[in-house]
Parts: C-alpha cells; sequence; structure tokens
C-alpha cells in the first residue's frame, strides 16, 4: 500500500520596521472583603496612547471582556457594566479601574490596556 505524497509550498516575506513598546504598571493582585469598594490602579510611559482601555478575564472563559475604554476627561462603558465598575483618569498615562460594593460575581483577574485609537 502506498502512502499519498503532499507538497508543501511556504512563502517567506519579510518586512523591517521599528516597534516601540510602552512599559506598564498596574496594581499587584488582590483579595477584598465582599461589600468593599476596590481600585485597580495602571499607568503606562507613553504620551502618544491616549485611550486606556480596561478588561475582564473571568475563570474558566477563553476570552476577555471590554468593560470600558476613555480618554483623559471621558469614559464609556459596555453593556450594564457602569453600574458596577468606576473607570477614572488621572491624566494620560494614569488611570484606574474602581469596582463598587464588590460581590464574588467580579472574581476574575482585570487587564489595562492602551491604544492611540
Amino acid at each position: 500500500m502506498s502512502s499519498p505524497t503532499q507538497t508543501f509550498g511556504f512563502l517567506f516575506i519579510w518586512f523591517s520596521y521599528q516597534v516601540n513598546a510602552a512599559n506598564f504598571r498596574q496594581s499587584s493582585p488582590l483579595i477584598v472583603e465582599e461589600n468593599s469598594d476596590v481600585e485597580i490602579t495602571c499607568s503606562h510611559d507613553d504620551s502618544s496612547l491616549i485611550i486606556m482601555l480596561w478588561y475582564q478575564h473571568k475563570r474558566d472563559t477563553n476570552s476577555m471582556t471590554l468593560i470600558g475604554y476613555g480618554y483623559e476627561n471621558s469614559q464609556s462603558y459596555e453593556g450594564e457594566f457602569e453600574k458596577e465598575y468606576k473607570l477614572t483618569r488621572k491624566n494620560i498615562v494614569e488611570g484606574a479601574l474602581k469596582i463598587l460594593k464588590t460581590n464574588p460575581s467580579h472574581s476574575a483577574v482585570y487587564f489595562c490596556a492602551a491604544s492611540t485609537q
């Protein structure tokens, strides 16, 4: 019995460009008591990144959920998040996510990110 022969072709394209990376600093992990307000801070070192975004990753899920995003003076929330979370910006490179009256449903890993647009 003969096995089928398979032929694979590879296309290699080289793009040369410079990548600039921002350095982020976020609050340390927290374990909190129920019904407390918790603030998670985030800062970065790139003033061209004018939008700060906050994500939630809950256990047993393969995706992150966008909580909201904002500029220095205005914040936008996704869905019902505005009822339990508050986004703030101290300036263009510093912001915070506040979880209001924590409960077990808030258990998650929270991430901040930043973008130029």
